[in-house]
C-alpha cells in the first residue's frame, strides 16, 4: 500500500529532468512528440497532468520507463556543481550532465541501503563559503600533504580512478565530446563527493580530468553557488584546480629531477611512468621553472609539426582506467541473491541502458536474467 501510494502521483520535476537530461528544450521535445511546448510547459509546472497514454510518449522519446515521472524526488543538489568545460559550453550541456550525477547519487543511496561503502576519506582542506585566492605554492603543499596522508610517496600513481573510490568517492563515465565538458563533479551537502568523466578521452588526460576534480573538493568545495557563478571567480577556480592537479600528480621533488631533456623521446619515456599527457608534463617543468617559456613553445610546436597535438604517442597503449565500484555493488546485490536484476532495474526506475552506463556493467547484463534458465533436475 505504501509503495502504491508513493507512486500514485506525476512528479513534474521527473519531467523537468528527464527532458534536460536528453539535451532537449520544450521547444525540442514539443517538435518529437507533436505535444505543444505550451502544454508540456503546463505540466512541469503542475498546471496540468499528463495522461496516462501522454506519458507513454514521453517514456519512448525520453528513454525513461513510465514509472520515473511517478517517482518521488530524493536528491536536490544545493552543492555546486563544478565543471571542467570549454568556453563554448552551454547551461544545456551542464544540465545534462548535472542530470546525470543525480542518477549516480540516486543509485549510490539505493545501493547504500544494502551495502558498506567506502569510509569517506577525502580532506576538505578550504572550507570559505566565498571565495578567496589560493597560493599556488600553498596548493602545491596541499597536494604534497594529500600524497603524504595516503601513503603514496613521490611516485606515479597508479590508478587514480580505483584509489578516489577506495578513498570514498562515487565515480562514473559518460560520453562528453559533443558538450564541451570534459568533466563534472559535487560534494553533496551531507553526503559523498560524486565525479562524473568523459569515457571518450585518452587515459593521460582523464587522468588529469579525475584529479583536477579532486583539487576541486578539496579546494572548493564548500563555496556558495553565487561565487562559482561569477565568471572571473570561475576561471581563478578553475586555474587552481589545475595547479593542483598538475601537483599531485607530478610531484616536483620526484618529476622534477626527472625531467632532463626537450627532446619528444623522453618525454614519451616519462608519459609511459607518469601516464600523464606531454603537454601536460611540459606545462608542469616550464611551472617548476624548469624550462623556459622558449622550450615550452618548442615542445608544443615540435608535437604539432609531428601531428601529435591531438594524438599523442602511447594514447592507444595506456590502458583506460575503468570504473568499479558502482559496478562491485550491483554485482554483489544480484550474486548473493539480495536482488535480482529486475528487481534492481524496476526500483531504480530508470533504463537498463543508463544503469548499465552509470555502474559500468556489461552492456546487456541486466538483459540477461539467470533465474529460469536452468532446471535443476537429480537423477533418481
Amino acid at each position: 500500500m505504501e509503495a502504491n501510494k508513493r507512486f500514485s502521483q506525476f512528479v513534474p520535476a521527473r519531467l523537468i529532468a528527464a527532458r534536460e537530461a536528453r539535451g532537449l528544450t520544450l521547444t525540442d521535445l514539443e517538435e518529437i512528440i507533436e505535444i505543444s511546448h505550451q502544454a508540456i510547459s503546463k505540466y512541469e509546472k503542475s498546471k496540468a497532468v499528463p495522461s496516462f497514454e501522454t506519458l507513454e510518449k514521453f517514456s519512448k522519446v525520453l528513454h525513461v520507463p513510465v514509472a520515473f515521472f511517478y517517482k518521488p524526488v530524493t536528491v536536490e543538489n544545493q552543492s555546486v556543481v563544478f565543471f571542467r568545460s570549454k568556453s563554448m559550453a552551454t547551461q544545456k550541456s551542464k544540465n545534462v550532465h548535472a542530470n546525470k550525477i543525480v542518477m549516480m547519487q540516486e543509485i549510490t543511496n539505493y545501493l547504500d541501503q544494502f551495502l558498506n561503502f567506502p569510509v569517506i576519506d577525502i580532506p576538505r582542506v578550504i572550507e570559505r563559503e566565498s571565495y578567496i585566492p589560493t597560493d599556488f605554492n600553498e596548493i602545491d603543499s596541499i597536494a604534497s600533504d594529500l600524497r603524504a596522508k595516503w601513503g603514496l610517496g613521490n611516485g606515479p600513481i597508479s590508478h587514480m580512478v580505483l584509489l578516489l573510490e577506495k578513498k570514498g568517492a562515487i565515480i562514473a563515465r559518460s560520453p562528453f565530446s559533443s558538450y564541451s565538458i570534459d568533466a563534472c563533479s559535487i560534494w553533496e551537502t551531507n553526503g559523498r563527493p560524486y565525479i562524473l568523466l568523459s569515457d571518450d578521452k585518452t587515459s593521460a588526460r582523464s587522468r588529469f580530468d579525475i584529479a583536477h576534480e579532486l583539487g576541486h573538493l578539496v579546494l572548493h568545495s564548500r563555496l556558495k553557488k553565487t561565487e562559482f557563478n561569477k565568471k572571473d571567480i570561475y576561471k581563478l577556480i578553475e586555474k587552481e584546480a589545475n595547479r593542483f592537479a598538475a601537483s599531485f600528480l607530478l610531484p616536483s621533488s620526484s618529476f622534477g629531477t626527472e625531467v632532463v631533456s626537450t627532446s619528444i623521446d623522453h618525454f614519451i619515456s616519462l608519459k609511459k611512468r607518469w601516464k600523464v599527457s606531454i603537454q601536460m608534463m611540459a606545462y608542469r617543468a616550464n611551472s617548476l621553472g624548469i624550462f623556459s617559456d622558449y622550450q615550452h613553445v618548442y615542445i608544443r610546436q615540435k608535437l604539432a609539426k609531428d601531428n601529435m597535438l591531438v594524438n599523442e604517442p602511447l594514447d592507444e597503449e595506456l590502458p583506460f582506467e575503468e570504473t568499479s565500484l558502482l559496478k562491485q555493488a550491483i554485482e554483489a546485490l544480484v550474486d548473493n541473491k539480495v536482488k535480482t536484476k529486475q528487481d534492481i532495474i524496476s526500483d531504480l526506475c530508470f533504463s537498463q541502458d543508463s544503469v548499465e552506463s552509470i555502474t559500468n556493467v556489461k552492456r546487456g547484463y541486466f538483459s540477461h536474467d539467470d533465474t529460469g534458465k536452468v532446471i535443476h533436475l537429480t537423477f533418481k
